[in-house]
């Protein structure tokens, strides 16, 4: 009877308490389960997708040129945001290395050209990010003539001269025959660009700047009897539809 009543109390399950009394729950496979998740495998999920992000943080850039008030200068501002601190931060434009002011995430540039403004970042793990923007608003190109407009009439000749960004420089507009005797234009308009000039000899060399010094030289010959004229050279500007 012993040994019967012995064998039956030892396959009753063990029964605890806590401190308050309440009743400890078996330590089930399932509880152990949840133990595992959260003291073990919860972890090590965390902490390696933390590394994985900090290892393959990539810095973010962003570029925006302003427009400009003298067709000279602008300003390229950037902003880098970055997980990790920079280990190097360059800007060029056209392969020329730029200086820029730094404050927090945000950087400014002065630009004195147009062309390609290049921002390359590297971060502390070695990861690399680059963006660019074009650079078109400053005014580096002369004031072009319009070559179908080119007439002699009454002795003067008459062309169009236009310059798309800070405009035509209408009082530096001269002319230049017989060598080096210079003649200043009988009148211009500077809402439609057409300009009055006498024509004292059969070729005339014209010169003119736009409002950024940005100087043009072109030469016309005059045709015998048909009031026509012929742009003969462009040395430093640009000739639309040349007449032939």
């Amino acid at each position: 009877m012993r040994s019967s009543n012995y064998k039956s109390s030892k396959q009753k399950p063990k029964i605890m308490y806590d401190a308050r009394g309440m009743r400890v729950k078996q330590n089930t496979f399932a509880g152990r389960m949840k133990k595992a998740l959260i003291f073990y495998l919860l972890p090590y999920f965390v902490i390696n997708g933390i590394i994985f992000a900090v290892v393959t943080a990539t810095p973010k850039i962003e570029i925006r040129v302003d427009d400009t008030d003298d067709y000279r200068t602008t300003k390229v501002e950037f902003t880098v945001k970055s997980l990790l601190p920079l280990k190097s931060l360059k800007a060029d434009i056209e392969s020329k290395e730029i200086t820029f002011e730094k404050q927090g995430s945000n950087y400014t540039a002065s630009v004195d050209m147009n062309g390609t403004f290049y921002v390359e970042a590297e971060g502390l793990n070695g990861m690399h990010a680059s963006n660019y923007a074009d650079v078109s608003v400053l005014d580096d190109r002369a004031p072009i003539v319009n070559g179908e407009s080119c007439e002699v009439s009454g002795g003067d000749l008459r062309f169009t001269i236009t310059d798309s960004q800070s405009g035509v420089n209408f009082d530096s507009i001269y002319g230049i025959y017989d060598g080096n005797r210079e003649v200043r234009p009988l009148s211009y308009d500077r809402d439609t660009g057409v300009v009055m000039i006498p024509l004292y000899t059969n070729s005339l060399q014209i010169h003119a700047e736009d409002m950024v010094g940005n100087a043009m030289s072109i030469s016309f010959s005059a045709s015998a009897g048909d009031g026509s004229a012929t742009v003969t050279e462009d040395s430093t500007g640009e000739a639309e539809a040349q007449e032939e």
